[in-house]
């Protein structure tokens, strides 16, 4: 096969496998959005306003321990699929090997320091703001339960990062899928039951954790070349999945002290009841940047893959490709969901729940500011340009958290996604645009980090 015959076929296998991962990325987030519009109405009704707005208060705090596996899943991504592009399958199962490790020894840590150090000493009542007796009662046994489902998720990230890095996120999307329908079945069988906050977060998000375990196995069955083993457990290869991983950590701390800090801050300064009418709008909200990420997360990859071949022409088609869609499709949402939200709302959860107009283009806005800085972010993430990223997280948080304070106080729930863009616009979108134009325009080869 000629060296063109090659960079052909090498294109349309990577456009296929994304067309492939975006299809079954959507299929996974529809049975996501199922189970939130199933979920809701159930909860809410019978476990009241305050033990509701705990719920989704605890669950939030999912957002913001993206960072507990110190980043290694995506480090492990990065160098994964830019080891994919050298075909270096060594390489490979040695990352592998390496990130296992790493990640078991980080959920055992997990559990011990919170069990042992936070658990005992914190007042989760005040944590909450939480006043029934019913919500004092659970908010402690709800953060535990939550806890023990983060650890557990991260001693399985390997196999989905993997399975994406080799652009076969597909298969994960699959397993995902029938994750969620039972997680439904499960949140339904404890609401019948008017079980508790924990076994909700049980339900909800531990189902997952034990179809991600099958992937797995499944996964090292098909793949004998990547399965881990201790001998293959490689200083250098954990330096470099460590050294990417902190640069990931910093980023995810950032954005998630900045962005999924929101409803703690509603909740401490207006009460948990003040965080359920905003909640639910901003899950519909929510919904459009979700599956714009869905369509995103695929291509992060494939330009790392495609950068590593030096197949420049590629980047630069998929990234105009993908801010367009990003755009485009995010505005429409976003005007849609500002002009029927309220109906959609009422027609959801069969109630009035009433937000100030200034709620909904706030998050509209948000919705499009979001999307637009997730396809510029694919990019210098496959670049490995991520430095630039944890500059702009941090600047974002020193000065997103004061100004949701002030503007909390001052406007209500609205405050903090007003707050959100624009410290996003001026820190993320606009240096992150230049960075990218210079890239574009230039079309020269970009020193990595």
């Amino acid at each position: 096969m000629s060296d063109d015959a090659g960079a052909q076929a090498r294109t349309d296998r990577r456009g296929k496998h994304i067309r492939l991962t975006v299809f079954t990325g959507l299929m996974a987030r529809g049975s996501s959005m199922l189970m939130t519009i199933v979920s809701v109405p159930l909860t809410l009704n019978y476990l009241g306003t305050e033990r509701f707005g705990l719920w989704m208060t605890v669950t939030s705090v999912v957002a913001m321990l993206t960072f507990a596996d110190f980043g290694i899943g995506n480090g492990l991504l990065t160098v994964v699929a830019e080891a994919s592009g050298r075909d270096d399958q060594k390489a490979i199962r040695q990352y592998v090997s390496s990130a296992f490790a790493i990640l078991s020894g980080i959920a055992v840590c997990m559990l011990l320091v919170f069990f042992v150090f936070v658990y005992p000493l914190v007042s989760w009542t005040q944590v909450f703001n939480v006043h029934s007796p019913g919500a004092q009662a659970e908010a402690g046994p709800a953060i535990a339960a939550l806890v023990i489902c983060v650890a557990g998720s991260v001693s399985t990230l390997i196999v989905p990062r993997v399975e994406l890095a080799l652009q076969h996120g597909f298969i994960n999307n699959l397993f995902v899928t029938i994750g969620l329908f039972i997680s439904i079945a499960a949140i339904w069988a404890v609401s019948v039951q008017r079980g508790s906050v924990a076994l909700l977060i049980f339900a909800m998000s531990g189902t997952p954790v034990v179809v991600g375990c099958i992937n797995g196995i499944l996964f090292f069955r098909r793949n004998h070349q990547y399965r881990p083993a201790w001998t293959l457990v490689n200083k250098d290869a954990a330096k470099r999945i460590l050294n990417t991983g902190v640069l990931f950590v910093l980023l995810q701390l950032g954005l998630s002290i900045s962005f999924a800090s929101d409803k703690l801050i509603i909740a401490r300064l207006l009460g948990a009841e003040a965080v359920a009418s905003y909640s639910v709008y901003e899950r519909v909200f929510g919904v459009g940047t979700n599956l714009m990420l869905v369509m995103l997360m695929p291509i992060w990859p494939a330009y790392a893959e495609a950068w590593a071949r030096r197949d420049a022409e590629w980047v630069r088609r998929a990234l105009r490709r993908s801010l367009s869609l990003s755009l485009g499709i995010s505005a429409v949402f976003a005007a849609l969901i500002i002009v029927f939200g309220p109906l959609i709302v009422r027609v959801w959860t069969h109630k009035d729940i009433r937000v100030e107009p200034i709620v909904l283009y706030g998050l509209g806005i948000w919705c499009v500011i979001q999307c637009t800085v997730n396809a510029l972010s694919m990019l210098l993430n496959g670049l490995h340009m991520i430095k630039i990223q944890v500059i702009a997280a941090t600047l974002t948080a020193c000065a997103g958290i004061p100004l949701k304070f002030v503007l909390i106080r001052h406007v209500g729930p609205a405050g903090g996604v007003l707050a959100s863009s624009v410290v996003a616009t001026v820190f993320s979108l606009l240096p992150f645009s230049v960075v990218v134009w210079r890239l574009h325009g230039s079309g020269k080869t970009a020193t990595r980090e």
